[in-house]
């Protein structure tokens, strides 16, 4: 019998089993619907995000950290101890960052990490009864969804 994705997290809270973080990342917009999501407007996002404090843990399993300046820069710190730890060898690092709001409301991320690839990337915010998630589309209900620690 194979189970869907969708119930893997309930039948790990029946018995009491924790998920990975990397699993915990590997959500969809539409498990968002019982959480009445929001989209923020540009300038709700600006609001919010400039000298947030902000976390999440990368689909690799990867804790990040950083604080959005109100010049657009921060310095992302990230404890390497997920499967993308490969430069690293599991030390913690940290990397220059840029990020802005782009005109349709979209927080975007530049980041130039050592040893590997530059991320760069823009997502709408939503905002949920339990918390903040980054989208690239609002609109697709098997979009990708990711889960921000945002804290003023």
């Amino acid at each position: 019998m194979r189970l869907s994705r969708r119930w893997i997290p309930l039948l790990a809270v029946l018995l009491g089993v924790a998920l990975p973080a990397a699993y915990a990342q590997d959500m969809v917009l539409r498990d968002l619907e019982s959480k009445s999501p929001r989209k923020l407007s540009k300038d709700e996002a600006t609001a919010l995000l400039t000298g947030a404090k902000m976390s999440r843990t990368s689909g690799r399993g990867n804790v990040h950290h950083w604080s959005n300046d109100a010049g657009g820069s921060f310095v992302v710190s990230s404890d390497n101890r997920g499967a993308g730890a490969v430069g690293a060898s599991g030390r913690p690092t940290t990397a220059p960052g840029k990020w802005h709001i782009s005109d349709d409301g979209r927080y975007c991320v530049f980041i130039e990490w050592r040893g590997v690839p530059t991320e760069e990337w823009c997502r709408f915010i939503l905002q949920t009864t339990d918390g903040y998630y980054a989208v690239r589309s609002d609109s697709v209900g098997t979009e990708r969804v990711y889960k921000l620690e945002i804290k003023k």
